[in-house]
């Protein structure tokens, strides 16, 4: 699950690169990159709605531990 996280989350930052990049000239690098993984962190938590976001651990949800 990992490893196809991973590319999903390469795959989505690519592809969003592609679509900011005309409109983010102004930003320092460091700052493009962190817009890029703040968004392709927003995208992958919506395809993969149970797994942590990058960085992130998941957080336990107050009937997590009831159920059955």
């Amino acid at each position: 699950m990992e490893r196809i996280k991973a590319e999903a989350i390469a795959r989505a930052r690519a592809q969003i690169a592609e679509r900011i990049a005309r409109f983010c000239k102004n930003l320092t690098p460091e700052e493009y990159d962190a817009l890029l993984d703040r968004m392709a962190g927003i995208q992958c938590k919506y395809e993969f709605p149970d797994a942590p976001a990058p960085g992130k651990k998941k957080r336990n949800t107050p009937n997590e531990g009831n159920r059955q």
